[in-house]
């Protein structure tokens, strides 16, 4: 029987990206089709150019789905941190007597954190970061578990009402019959961090083209989600800006950066123009690609509302992780151990396919998982009483 193909969008600050993917051999994905296609991207919850926005996903799902060889009527769009917003909830149930817990029990403590009343807002994520037992047990998955009273920590995303709708006016034109939102943000974390590493908090922080987010994640939900419009996009500008070249002479400066040489006065990078080879200052270039990171650093602190000094810092996304020595002046600025995250699959193992894949594998395992539950909840119901 052929394997049901799965079809996630993510919508990043330089490129919109579509895979088409299913679950390989030992559990891994395997891919079918893919596509990208640049577009002007977002800044502080705008779309740049959005009247070619339209244009730019059809362009991104047919040539996904020729490559597949794979007719799409259904889509999993991640949303990225720019358009949502996180809460946590911690929330007691007590059921007066030592029972044992339910998924109805685990659906009520989701609906009881659900209190948001404000309009502008869809629910597009509700996960556990742990739930807690009457004798002080923690777990993320306490169904089958007896307890007398259920403590949760219930992670909460929502995204904007406008991007919703927006986006889900864009694919019926194109002629996608259906749609679903999905946490970019979780998606990417669930995926590159193991379960054994997210029994603690860990910082994640994703760096893309003009956006950065921030996230700390923990079991299987968010504490917190925070974003700033400075990417990687930005030290292109500064370089252009600073060195008195073009915007694509930049890109190409910024791809040759080595920020862990000591540079001196006659070292330089070359770049190519019309034809020839100039040379620029490596000392410059770095200086000036060293105060944006510093910059992006303090930024990266704003965001992170803890206390708590050992918890692990990472790094993803394409803005910086591809730069030579830029993860060391991360560290040294956060003055944190800073590590980047790759993706596992082997054909896509770069930092800016994170919340693609991400995506793609929540998508199939949560499909498995409620396959697997549906048959666990028939069975429980013949052989358990509560």
């Amino acid at each position: 029987m052929p394997k049901a193909k799965v079809t996630v969008i993510d919508i990043g600050s330089k490129s919109i990206r579509v895979l088409i993917a299913s679950h390989g051999t030992v559990n891994a994905l395997s891919v079918c089709g893919y596509a990208e296609c640049e577009y002007g991207g977002y800044y502080e919850g705008e779309f740049l150019e959005e009247d070619k926005l339209q244009d730019v996903f059809s362009k991104a799902l047919m040539n996904a789905q020729s490559v597949a060889n794979f007719y799409v009527d259904k889509v999993y769009v991640g949303v990225p941190a720019n358009f949502t917003f996180c809460k946590t909830k911690t929330l007691t149930q007590n059921f007066g007597q030592k029972v044992r817990i339910l998924d109805e029990d685990i659906a009520q403590i989701y609906t009881m954190a659900d209190d948001l009343k404000n309009p502008d807002y869809v629910l597009i994520s509700a996960t556990p970061i742990g739930f807690e037992l009457d004798d002080g047990t923690t777990t993320v998955t306490p169904v089958g578990k007896k307890s007398n009273k259920l403590t949760a920590t219930v992670s909460l995303i929502y995204a904007e009402r406008s991007f919703i709708e927006k986006i889900n006016s864009i694919l019926k034109n194109i002629g996608v019959g259906s749609v679903e939102y999905l946490s970019s943000t979780l998606c990417e974390d669930l995926y590159l961090l193991s379960k054994e590493r997210r029994a603690e908090p860990n910082v994640v922080i994703d760096c893309g083209y003009i956006e950065t987010s921030v996230s700390i994640v923990q079991g299987e939900g968010l504490w917190d989600l925070k974003s700033f419009a400075v990417g990687g996009g930005h030290i292109s500008a500064d370089l252009m800006e600073c060195l008195d070249i073009t915007f694509e002479e930049a890109e190409q400066l910024r791809k040759k950066l080595v920020l862990s040489v000591n540079a001196g006065d006659d070292d330089d990078y070359e770049i190519s123009r019309a034809g020839n080879i100039v040379p620029i200052s490596m000392k410059k270039a770095n200086d000036i690609t060293y105060a944006r990171l510093e910059m992006m650093s303090q930024l990266i602190q704003k965001c992170i509302r803890t206390d708590d000094d050992t918890l692990p810092y990472y790094l993803t996304g394409g803005g910086i992780s591809y730069i030579k020595g830029a993860k060391e002046i991360l560290s040294s600025c956060l003055d944190k151990n800073v590590n980047i995250l790759y993706p596992k699959d082997l054909h896509l193992n770069k930092p800016h396919y994170s919340a693609l894949l991400g995506m793609a594998e929540y998508v199939i395992r949560t499909k498995q998982d409620e396959k697997e539950k549906s048959f666990i909840s028939r069975l429980l119901e013949k052989i358990i009483k509560r």
